[in-house]
């Protein structure tokens, strides 16, 4: 038992208790071993422990004496005051600890009991008369916290008829010690009652954020083969799931412990709306890992690192500037403009392979290892993961790959089985692991923890929750959440826990689909907040503050940074880095996204490229999201919305942009579906109306279609140029890219 000091202090001095030793003697058989026990012997001791229990917190004697025939069955020891430290009482309290044997149903007595109550003033032996003779009164009432007072009424529960035993009623004092070590362990979710947030004034579900219910194997599995990678080997670890079933976490949960080791963690998500540029957005992600780099090492060791990559590629540095142009924080001297053009025409799938590769070689070591983390690679094509497993292969030391994919939405043909196969034939490790559900046992944990409530009291709750989600531990939070919104699930200020109907929990059809769980919840919400989830989830799993920004100038679309704050309020959304805001699962963003009827998809795809093409025509501030712009405008192209011929031209142009920037990211194949876009809406006099246009754009289709291997297309659209050009000056590029 403890006392709660809430006058502040050191949280050493907020939880002050009581050791009580509670001894039951076994009496062994003629042979010298134990016999077992039985139920109703059993009972007799949980109804005993109860009552003494009971007597000692409330100093009142519920029950006459010859219905405490089992008390004297065992005997009571309990100490002075001591503070609990560390979840032991391994350290003695200032005051000398006093031990008394207690028999014949007696209790030691100090002037003041556990919870502050006054009581006998004489340290010694006082008969059970000196307890109040009345009858039984709930703990509850009391004040005392909920927890214990359930515990000591389903103690006393225990000789109840079989007829009208209440189903919490203890069966073992093995499970009271299971009880009772919650408490002692965890006291501030378990023994003491939860208070009101100041936010709402409502009692919530506290869920523990950081923890893994039933992922014991798999973490052990993952930091076995992360510390393979620390000495010297490189390794990937595949991890396949439905989802929802835990995958990001269960990576999360080793990112700190390769933080603390000094190494470095690059990590993306796909998603299905960018599932066309993956290969850029790797690039990015190497990108990332030279700021990364600048913040964890030392001057001394930058100029180090700098010095071996001079040494590396000697003159094919600029090659790798150009790819990565934040390699200057490791290198602020480099000067790229002369080497730019000379880079760009000669830069392909192949070349910017082996310039990762030996980066790589450079920046990952024993003392600095490197985790990539690939989320969803589901959505990515063949050339992304081709450039993976290039560099996983290519002499990589000290890289941990990590990647997660949803098993169901994977057909034996993806490029992912090949990634897998073309890792095992090149002697790299490769771990294969498939996150199911959780258990019943381990869902019924969760649950507990999250109610604050010992788990056996949960059980029925927990069996009916696995019933709906499977053990899938989103579906489960978001279910639980359901049903607190619908007011299944309810925090009972009159009992001081929750209470739930179990009738109604049952009835619910929930399809096993969490989606319809999100949906609905997302339909109940203001306008603006239902508006705004439906334009993030236009723009993938991440939405950029500088496209809130641009649209909230907008008319149509105005209240956008009032339903921002109500998404990040309501939970779907954070805010992640500096300029970003993300959703917080992908189910979520595919909700909102369900939020659009199928049939206005593509108009609404195309309402929201033309808001941000009239807000940032012109501008130079366009290039971080040219490519949020043109993907929102090609679904209207797509669908034929686009009939002006001055639209026409303009969205040629935002295409062509976005190709460029694309090329200059050394992501051919994304450039090339943007330069066929910006062909297509060409004129078709476009060679004598947009002589310029038109040079430009082949030439940069040529030089990304030549990039991709496609060498027979690209001399088609080279020699188009070579036959269309006007002089030899405008010819001369396109020869060039043919020697």
């Amino acid at each position: 038992s403890y006392l709660c000091d809430n006058d502040g202090g050191d949280v050493e001095d907020q939880i002050v208790g009581r050791y009580l030793e509670v001894e039951f003697p076994i009496f062994p058989d003629a042979d010298g071993t134990a016999f077992a026990v039985s139920q109703s012997e059993e009972d007799v001791r949980c109804h005993s422990l109860g009552i003494i229990l009971y007597e000692l917190f409330s100093h009142i004697a519920p029950l006459p004496d010859e219905g405490r025939a089992g008390v004297k069955k065992c005997s009571i020891k309990e100490d002075g005051p001591t503070t609990q430290l560390n979840n032991d009482f391994s350290r003695e309290s200032a005051h000398q600890r006093k031990k008394t044997k207690l028999s014949d149903y007696t209790a030691f007595v100090t002037k003041e009991n556990t919870f502050g109550h006054q009581a006998v003033e004489e340290s010694q032996e006082t008969p059970c008369s000196a307890f109040q003779r009345t009858p039984y009164f709930p703990l509850i009432e009391l004040r005392f916290p909920s927890s214990v007072c359930l515990l000591i009424r389903n103690l006393l529960e225990c000789q109840s008829d079989n007829d009208n035993r209440p189903d919490d009623a203890y069966d073992s004092l093995e499970t009271v010690s299971k009880d009772l070590h919650l408490l002692l362990l965890d006291p501030n979710r378990f023994l003491f009652d939860r208070k009101p947030t100041p936010e709402n004034g409502y009692i919530q579900l506290m869920y523990r954020k950081h923890k893994l219910y039933g992922r014991e194997n798999e973490v052990s599995k993952m930091t076995d083969a992360f510390c393979r990678v620390s000495g010297g080997k490189s390794e990937a670890f595949f991890i396949g799931g439905f989802s929802g079933s835990g995958k990001s976490r269960l990576v999360n949960s080793l990112t700190a412990r390769v933080d603390v080791s000094d190494g470095y963690v690059i990590t993306h998500k796909f998603d299905q709306i960018s599932k066309e540029r993956p290969l850029l957005e790797i690039i990015l992600v190497f990108n990332d890992l030279c700021l990364l780099v600048r913040k964890k090492r030392s001057q001394h060791d930058l100029l180090a690192i700098f010095n071996e990559l001079m040494e590396v590629f000697g003159a094919d540095f600029s090659m790798l500037a150009q790819l990565l142009p934040n390699i200057e924080a490791i290198s602020p001297n480099l000067d790229r403009s002369n080497h730019a053009k000379e880079v760009g025409d000669r830069m392909n799938f192949r070349s910017v392979c082996f310039i990762l590769q030996r980066f790589m070689r450079v920046v990952s070591t024993k003392s600095h290892p490197v985790m990539l983390f690939l989320d969803d690679i589901q959505w990515c094509d063949d050339s992304a993961l081709s450039l993976i497993e290039g560099i996983i292969c290519g002499g990589s030391s000290c890289l941990f790959f990590v990647g997660s994919y949803r098993s169901n939405e994977v057909r034996d043909n993806h490029a992912l089985f090949s990634l897998i196969d073309g890792l095992n034939s090149s002697g790299v490790p490769t771990t294969k692991l498939s996150l199911e559900g959780l258990t019943p046992n381990d869902l019924n944990t969760m649950i507990s923890d999250a109610m604050c409530m010992f788990p056996r009291i949960c059980e029925n709750l927990s069996d009916i929750v696995f019933q709906k989600t499977k053990g899938n531990p989103f579906f489960v939070l978001e279910f639980l959440r359901s049903l607190a919104d619908g007011a299944l699930l309810e925090y009972s200020a009159k009992k001081r826990r929750w209470v739930w109907d179990e009738d109604r929990i049952s009835a619910m059809d929930v399809m096993n689909n969490v989606l319809a769980l999100l949906s609905s919840k997302m339909s109940g919400l203001s306008e603006s907040t239902q508006q705004f989830l439906k334009v993030a989830s236009c723009f993938g799993i991440r939405m950029k503050e500088s496209v809130v920004e641009y649209l909230s100038k907008s008319p149509e679309y105005s209240s956008i940074q009032s339903g921002l704050e109500h998404v990040i309020a309501e939970g779907f959304m954070i805010k992640v880095e500096t300029s970003d805001f993300k959703f917080v699962h992908d189910k979520v963003r595919e909700a909102a996204y369900s939020l659009i009827p199928d049939s206005k998809k593509n108009d609404y795809h195309f309402s929201l490229g033309m808001a941000l093409y009239s807000m940032t025509k012109g501008k130079n501030s366009m290039d971080d999201i040219v490519f949020s712009v043109a993907d929102q405008v090609n679904y209207g192209i797509d669908d034929s919305l686009v009939e002006s011929a001055e639209l026409r031209l303009d969205f040629a142009e935002l295409n062509e942009m976005a190709g460029a920037t694309a090329v200059n990211g050394s992501d051919y194949r994304v450039a090339r579906s943007y330069l066929n876009i910006a062909l297509s809406l060409l004129p078709t006099d476009h060679w004598r109306s947009r002589y310029h246009r038109s040079l430009e754009l082949f030439f940069l289709l040529a030089k990304s279609t030549y990039s991709c291997g496609d060498m027979k297309k690209a001399q088609g659209i080279l020699q188009e140029i070579l036959e269309e050009s006007r002089c030899m000056e405008d010819k001369l590029p396109a020869y060039f890219l043919q020697v």
